[in-house]
């Protein structure tokens, strides 16, 4: 029993840690994307729903440096810069930073501010601690 017991919490504890490793990144960049998702303010990405009165939001993402990324803009500004003349000018939204966490955890990865001089590529897996949605 106590073997299974051990056994059990390595198999965690190593679980713990690999996914650590998945989610590590730069520690400056990471400063950058958890300040960003740490804010009130709106932040921005290219959004769509099948039905508007569903509760269900979509977020586009398109294969950037080889891995299906959804682009996330920093500002209202930095994001119309960069979507202007794509044709997905329509689906650019402002959202909550914690909502936004939530509906990236279906997908591996985001690239902040893709078409700027220094975009930042990264692991949805690391706004997993700043997951809320608003008015739940």
């Amino acid at each position: 029993m106590r073997l299974t017991a051990l056994l059990a919490a390595i198999v965690i504890s190593s679980s713990a840690t690999a996914k650590d490793a998945i989610c590590n990144m730069d520690k400056s960049q990471e400063r950058t994307i958890t300040s960003l998702f740490e804010q009130k303010e709106h932040v921005y990405s290219l959004l769509w729903w099948n039905d508007p009165d569903s509760n269900i939001i979509n977020a586009r993402s398109f294969i950037i440096n080889g891995h299906d990324s959804v682009p996330i803009f920093s500002s209202e500004s930095e994001a119309k810069t960069q979507v202007a003349g794509s044709g997905y000018e329509n689906d650019l939204v402002g959202i909550d930073p914690g909502l936004l966490a939530g509906i990236l955890q279906s997908m591996e990865y985001a690239v902040l501010n893709p078409g700027s001089s220094q975009p930042i590529q990264f692991k949805t897996c690391i706004l997993e601690p700043y997951i809320r949605v608003p008015g739940a």
